[in-house]
């Protein structure tokens, strides 16, 4: 395996992380410090390619929120229809998603 390819392993790896929420705080951590920007160098990327990446990342993530705020309510509807959830419950529930 050479270099460039296990950089862009890790890059998308740490883009994974971002969507999970148990390891949300790794990824953010690799996207916001060194770790990315080392990663990407070493990939060959150059700085438009990069920035197009991060572009690119924060739209999935933004897209990812929304899938999340709509299987949600769908969710939530089956609950209410099943355990009559209360309203304000699932009021909470997408405003916890939407801190996400």
């Amino acid at each position: 395996m050479s270099l460039r390819t296990l950089s862009e392993a890790i890059i998308l790896q740490s883009a994974e992380d971002l969507l999970s929420a148990s390891h949300r705080k790794e990824g953010l951590e690799f996207f916001s410090g060194e770790g990315f920007r080392l990663s990407a160098e070493m990939a060959g990327m150059n700085h438009d390619e990069k920035l197009e990446f991060l572009h690119m990342l924060l739209g999935g993530i933004a897209s990812g929120k929304k899938m999340r705020e709509c299987s949600d309510e769908i969710v939530a509807g089956n609950r209410l229809k099943s355990r009559k959830l209360t309203h304000s419950h699932k009021g909470r529930r997408t405003a916890q998603l939407t801190a996400m």
